[in-house]
């Protein structure tokens, strides 16, 4: 078989772990005390609310998400997915019945819709690009790529004036030419990617996440690595390493999403790049003139210190936390 990137996986997905609040009317900005805000502990653990306080919620901000699709996403999901832009890279599918429901999970934390009940994504009115990209069957049951077909999916995030693309992907080594000239232009395109780390327990990244020290893409990739409840990096997953001038850590254990009449539970570093490709879309929301690279930057300069005094092989830039990101004249929008 070519090679192939195995999609990140979901270590642990508890059906009826936690069960919904009844409805409630939606506002423009949320409640911060609200069973829904609440729910979605991640967002407190890199400390939101300012920002959402703000008015800022990813409003005319597109991110294109790289995975095996939005699979019967729920309808606070659905809601801000683009079904004119989203696309299956391969319509001609014989296996049309994935059970990897991958990318679904992962858009609950990035684009939930705030609508008072289920859960609330932190870029809750930007933009979400689906891009379907997984071959035909997967591998051994699971959502799996070729490298040949993320290059694909690079290139259609650029033609869709995606401005943040999510990898939620790991592999083993490097994914070729085609790969690395597809995202070279995407790059080139001002877009930015935020990369899942790998649950490895490794002291280096996964692929495609080592290409953030590439100089071709340097300042425009933001490796995602994942904190637990306690705000602590977790055991398994992948740290800095050599990536740690672009690496950051956010929330990726017991993430809840997919609610319904109950929720899922999950974890890996593919639900800690929700959080980062989220504050960067509120960040590009609040300066509509910044730069893919300035947004970048202004993320991995907003990092809490959790290792070794600044940047550090374990923890790289540090912890996500958005009240570092956001200066104080945001309080007034």
């Amino acid at each position: 078989m070519p090679n192939a990137l195995s999609s990140l996986r979901t270590l642990a997905i508890l059906a009826g772990a936690v069960a919904l609040a009844g409805p409630a009317s939606a506002a423009r900005r949320p409640n911060t005390a609200s069973f829904e805000y609440q729910r979605s502990w991640g967002l407190d653990a890199i400390r939101a609310q300012s920002a959402h306080a703000a008015g800022l919620s990813g409003r005319g901000v597109s991110i294109a998400l790289v995975d095996c699709g939005v699979v019967k996403a729920r309808r606070e999901v659905m809601r801000n997915v683009s079904r004119r832009r989203s696309v299956d890279l391969n319509p001609e599918r014989k296996i049309n019945k994935p059970r990897d429901r991958h990318g679904s999970l992962v858009a609950g934390p990035l684009g939930a819709a705030l609508n008072g009940t289920g859960m609330l994504g932190l870029a809750y009115n930007a933009t979400l690009v689906s891009i379907r990209a997984d071959f035909d069957g997967g591998l051994d049951g699971e959502c799996a790529f070729y490298p040949t077909d993320l290059a694909r999916a690079l290139d259609y995030a650029a033609e869709q004036q995606a401005q943040v693309v999510v990898l939620p992907l790991q592999g083993r080594k490097p994914l070729g030419p085609a790969f690395e000239a597809a995202l070279e232009r995407l790059v080139q395109s001002g877009a930015v990617v935020v990369i899942a780390a790998g649950n490895g327990s490794a002291s280096q990244p996964t692929w495609p996440a080592r290409y953030a020290v590439d100089p071709r893409y340097a300042g425009s990739i933001v490796v995602a690595g994942a904190t637990g409840w306690d705000g602590m990096i977790t055991r398994w997953s992948n740290k800095a390493g050599l990536a740690q001038a672009y690496y950051i850590a956010a929330p990726g254990e017991w993430i809840i999403t997919d609610c319904v009449e109950k929720c899922a539970i999950v974890s890996g570093t593919s639900f800690a790049t929700p959080y980062v490709a989220g504050a960067l879309a509120l960040i590009m929301e609040a300066h509509p003139d910044i730069t893919g690279r300035q947004a970048v930057q202004r993320i991995l300069e907003a990092g809490r210190d959790a290792g070794d005094p600044q940047t550090d092989p374990i923890y790289g830039r540090g912890i996500l936390d958005l009240s570092r990101a956001f200066p104080a004249e945001t309080a007034g929008r």
